[in-house]
């Protein structure tokens, strides 16, 4: 920070908490940034900085202090400054919702929550998720060539339970689906047709055999293979404070009262233990760990093993 825009926003904090109007020799004392030997050089000082306040739209005033006009204090009233509450209504909190899809922002996403929490009708946001794509998470390079050449691909793909496991697919058609790639295609092991997302791909995606070697079904619609439950879907069982409630539910969790909780586990008999429906559990653990203490994995505990072994990376 530069000593002038320190200078301002101490300046601007101390108008704000002054419970009078103060002179120019109270501002002086009490920021320390006036203080020069010369009385006209500091006060041509602060009458840049008051102005370029102004400028920057907080409202300094000035006020007369005596019935002559004869000694003038500076102030900035709070009510003046600060923003008012942003009250929407429910048609206003959809439409932000819409505007969100665009950018898939998580940080966004919670505070839209916290204002459509003060709309008059409750506002469903749980199935707002990016609209967008995020390219560098799939590694689609490398799945086109095999795909148009219908050559056959090899790669360790990421299970819900958290272990690896070697998949070697036909790869039929690559498509989208709320914010993420998916390969779909026949797994020569389960001699089915499978969809597997890439971005949890753990190795590369290289080709294996010869080139010509499959045709892909005349009647395959690719989107019905991502449509629908996924193999991979894991449900999490997530210990929340109650403040915090209202993260669960905006992600679709269903309170449960039937749950594991493992010797030892820190989770208090208060908060309320949601399931959450995890198509990618990872995320779900980047969500637990945004949350901090007033969320604790219950189950499974691979995903719970995740959050312990993040948390003691952090803590190196």
């Amino acid at each position: 920070m530069s000593a002038k825009v320190e200078r301002l926003v101490n300046l601007t904090v101390a108008l704000l908490e002054a419970r009078r109007p103060m002179t120019f020799d109270e501002i002086r004392r009490r920021t320390r940034y006036y203080d020069q030997d010369d009385h006209e050089s500091a006060r041509r000082m602060f009458e840049r900085d008051k102005d370029d306040l102004r400028r920057l739209g907080v409202p300094v005033e000035t006020r007369s202090l005596d019935a002559f006009d004869v000694e003038t204090g500076y102030i900035v009233d709070r009510e003046d400054y600060e923003l008012p509450d942003v009250d929407l209504t429910s048609e206003e909190v959809a439409a932000l919702a819409l505007a969100l899809q665009m950018t898939g922002d998580e940080g966004a996403r919670l505070g839209l929550a916290k204002l459509s929490a003060r709309a008059p009708d409750p506002v469903d946001l749980s199935g707002t998720v990016p609209a967008h794509v995020e390219m560098r998470e799939a590694p689609l390079d490398d799945v086109a060539p095999p795909l148009m050449a219908r050559q056959a691909v090899r790669f360790t793909y990421r299970r819900a339970d958290g272990s690896d496991a070697e998949r070697t697919v036909d790869p039929y058609a690559v498509v989208q689906r709320r914010g993420a790639w998916y390969l779909v295609g026949r797994d020569h092991d389960r001699d089915a047709v499978r969809a597997f997302r890439l971005d949890r791909t753990t190795s590369g995606i290289a080709p294996v055999g010869e080139p010509g070697a499959f045709s892909v079904p005349a009647d395959l619609d690719p989107s019905e293979h991502v449509s629908g439950p996924h193999e991979d879907e894991l449900d999490v069982d997530v210990a929340i404070a109650p403040a915090a409630r209202w993260e669960a539910e905006l992600r679709g969790g269903v309170p449960t009262r039937a749950v594991h909780r493992p010797s030892g586990d820190d989770v208090q008999e208060a908060w309320p233990v949601y399931r959450l429906r995890a198509t990618n559990p990872w995320r779900t653990v980047s969500w637990v760990l945004a949350l901090g203490a007033d969320a604790v994995v219950v189950a499974p505990e691979a995903v719970r093993a995740e959050v312990v072994a993040a948390l003691e990376e952090l803590a190196r």
